[in-house]
């Protein structure tokens, strides 16, 4: 639920306006002044600069010799503890570590949230290709290899839901046909796994597998290269088998 909210669009409650402030921060907005954090969550500059106060006094956000705010290592401490963070991307990582080693291209490890794919963690080597994704980002479900396994693992409501809303076109590749695109996900429940090529990236495509607990996929994992390096039935092995591992390890802990 949303938090309550003025005619003027501003929340009302003093965690609604917490929450406002904080998440006027992303990848491009790293550091913000006190009137952009105001301009973004649409508060008076009034309350923006008591909000901030009690955020800055909290460790949640820091404020730096340029007058700007980021986000401060209390919020990440916080934030380390999430299910996804804690134990997704510690279970996972010795298995992409050697999912890197064995192949050399970029490893990506996803989880849907609020309508896109999550990069929970990513690993990136000097000879694979430039990747637009990165740990803690969002990228579009349908656009990107990770994101379509996702997605095709969700309910049929969700899937009609998803189908509904704008299919955004990074690409000239980017499929934004609902009818191509829901033809091709459930080819991706029917053979387990997924390949983008060019959807996100021109260049470059990736091969990605659903990570499985009970039939539902709670993780995808992926590679991202380039096009003439995309040997599908090799990666599609790796890939699977590195899955297994990670559903096991989850199992193991739990």
């Amino acid at each position: 639920m949303s938090p309550a909210r003025t005619t003027s669009g501003a929340p009302i409650s003093s965690i609604g306006r917490g929450i406002a402030v904080l998440g006027c921060f992303s990848a491009r907005n790293r550091s913000l002044t006190l009137s952009e954090l105001s301009a973004k969550s649409k508060l008076p500059m009034s309350s923006t600069h008591r909000v901030v106060a009690e955020l800055v006094a909290g460790g949640f956000l820091v404020r730096g010799h340029d007058k700007r705010y980021r986000i401060g290592t209390r919020l990440w401490s916080i934030a380390q503890l999430a299910p996804v963070s804690e134990q997704l991307r510690e279970r996972a990582l010795p298995t992409l570590a050697r999912l890197y080693e064995e192949t050399g291209e970029n490893v990506t490890l996803a989880v849907l949230d609020r309508g896109q794919a999550l990069y929970v963690d990513r690993l990136v080597g000097e000879r694979s290709v430039p990747i637009v994704s990165r740990s803690g980002g969002h990228l579009p479900l349908h656009t990107t290899g990770v994101g379509k396994v996702l997605l095709a693992y969700q309910s049929k409501e969700a899937i009609a839901k998803y189908l509904t809303g704008p299919l955004q076109r990074p690409t000239p590749h980017s499929i934004s046909d609902p009818l191509k695109l829901e033809q091709e996900l459930t080819e991706i429940r029917q053979q387990g796994y997924s390949v983008a090529r060019q959807e996100m990236t021109m260049g470059s495509g990736s091969v990605a597998v659903p990570i499985l607990r009970n039939n539902r996929a709670i993780a995808a994992v992926g590679i991202v290269a380039h096009l003439n390096r995309l040997e599908i039935p090799r990666l599609v092995a790796i890939l699977q088998q590195a899955a297994n591992t990670i559903a096991h390890e989850l199992e193991d802990h739990h």
